[in-house]
């Protein structure tokens, strides 16, 4: 589902913005494999989602997903040098970043504190934990989130 912003406010006057969305494929890849070239299928699936497919194209994605409201507040925010998107004061916090480093985490689990949501959902892409050490880090992740008694992490 891609979001579309419309820019083109000729039948309005004042500075009106608004977003229409339209219903297109999903932003993640399905996973395909080709048994004949298992090779080059994993390699197409490094990165499960789509090309040109925006970070906001995923986060609207996700919060229909999630059956929440697409016109709740989103707060952009950098932590540890990572773009972290904000849903409804904390309801849903989306990281699509790659490299993702513990400080980053631990950034994001401060928010539960911060914002004090009654539930906090916590999204990354997959692939984000990439590098040598990538696994470790995303299992350290999890229990980083836990201690903070965030417990719904999922990565796509």
């Amino acid at each position: 589902m891609r979001a579309k912003i419309l820019e083109d406010e000729t039948e309005y006057s004042g500075d009106l913005g608004f977003k229409v969305f339209k219903l297109d494929s999903t932003n993640i890849k399905p996973w395909e494999a080709d048994f004949d070239n298992y090779e080059s299928s994993l390699e197409d699936y490094i990165s499960n989602i789509k090309p040109g497919r925006s970070e906001e194209d995923v986060l609207y994605e996700i919060l229909l997903k999630y059956g929440l409201d697409p016109t709740l507040p989103i707060e952009e925010r950098i932590i540890a040098d990572k773009k972290v998107f904000i849903v409804g004061l904390g309801a849903l916090v989306l990281c699509l970043a790659d490299g993702i480093t513990l400080d980053a985490v631990e950034g994001i689990a401060d928010l539960k504190e911060e914002l004090k949501p009654e539930v906090m959902r916590v999204v990354f892409k997959d692939n984000g934990f990439s590098g040598s050490d990538g696994d470790v880090v995303k299992a350290n992740a999890v229990q980083i989130l836990r201690q903070h008694d965030i417990t719904d992490v999922k990565s796509l």
